[in-house]
């Protein structure tokens, strides 16, 4: 049997594989030997294919797993060969997949690949195909209560908007968090104060929301934001520090989003995701380039203030609010 495994959802991609694996019933004690993983990014067509057709030792079935196969002919930075044919000794898979014996389950294991994607095309028709979308962020809520009780725990909806609002849809660290909540209330409801003792993402949401009041010149709301947060032990350098970070992704999520590269490609460029890159996204179409580089330049007038002494750090942090909220 051929499988497909792909999708944004890499929690659902591993656990389908888990689940293929484990239906393939082959031994403990023989699992090494009869199951291989290979990289997509570096095994040729003939080295898959000698996997593939090795019989099993000893079991009824042997596992050959390839990871990032597809992701090989997606579009590179410096040209588009997803919208070629598969070159060279790939142009021939969908001959060569037909004879993959019964005695080996092959897993295809991708991220999101495009719609065009040659090997895709190639291979569609032979496998059995899974592909895994993230949750929408109206469907997250639903998830997050699913998920809790497919972890024997329950949790209260404001605690899993609480969840969803601070980490977005990165299904993978939302499962990681439940699972610590869920030890943490062995024996009760997941509560919001719960999620905003334990999960350090929900803690830093009032960062973002001073750093985003901040940039779009919501002057008053970031002044007491800010303010709310120095009270809680946070030093002046820290929240600045954060404002640049933002201004940094926005700046370069806008040149990636020109170049013509996808959400998460730009994620993974700027090794960010979940709510994180969602917000930078939604924030990037609202700033021109040149906004951005006011924002930058009264960064740097507020740093140089506090390293001159023109300034105290509070002051620079207040008068920087202050002036983002001056489009001029």
């Amino acid at each position: 049997m051929i499988y497909l495994l792909y999708g944004e959802d890499s929690l659902s991609v591993d656990e389908k594989l888990a689940s293929v694996r484990a239906d393939a019933g082959v031994p403990d004690e023989l699992y090494d030997v009869n199951v291989t993983t290979m990289d997509g990014a570096s095994v040729s067509l003939a080295e898959l294919e000698a996997a593939w057709s090795t019989p099993p030792f000893l079991a009824d079935k042997r596992i050959v797993v390839a990871r990032n196969v597809l992701a090989r002919m997606e579009r590179r930075s410096g040209g588009a060969r997803s919208r070629r044919g598969a070159d060279g000794e790939w142009s021939s898979i969908g001959e060569r997949l037909a004879h993959v014996p019964e005695s080996t389950e092959l897993i295809f294991v991708d991220a999101a690949v495009s719609r065009n994607n040659a090997l895709l095309r190639a291979i569609r028709p032979l496998a059995q195909l899974h592909e895994f979308r993230l949750p929408s962020a109206r469907q997250m809520p639903g998830w997050v209560r699913q998920r809790a009780e497919k972890l024997g725990a329950a949790i209260e909806p404001r605690a899993a908007s609480a969840l969803v609002d601070a980490i977005g849809n990165d299904t993978r660290l939302v499962d990681m968090e439940l699972r610590k909540l869920a030890l943490y209330r062995l024996d009760g409801m997941i509560r919001q104060q719960d999620v905003e003792a334990m999960v350090p993402y929900v803690r830093e949401a009032n960062i973002f929301a001073a750093v985003d009041a901040a940039l779009e010149g919501r002057a008053g709301v970031a002044l007491r934001l800010v303010h709310q947060l120095l009270d809680a032990g946070r030093p002046p350098t820290y929240l600045i520090t954060m404002i640049a970070r933002q201004v940094r992704f926005l700046i370069l999520a806008k040149d990636l989003k020109a170049r013509g590269l996808r959400q998460d490609e730009i994620g993974r460029r700027m090794s960010i995701s979940g709510y994180p890159l969602t917000k930078t996204m939604q924030q990037e179409g609202r700033f021109s380039a040149e906004r951005l580089v006011s924002i930058h330049r009264r960064l740097l007038e507020a740093d140089l203030a506090i390293k001159t002494g023109a300034a105290d750090e509070e002051m620079a942090l207040d008068t920087l609010i202050v002036a983002l909220s001056d489009r001029g």
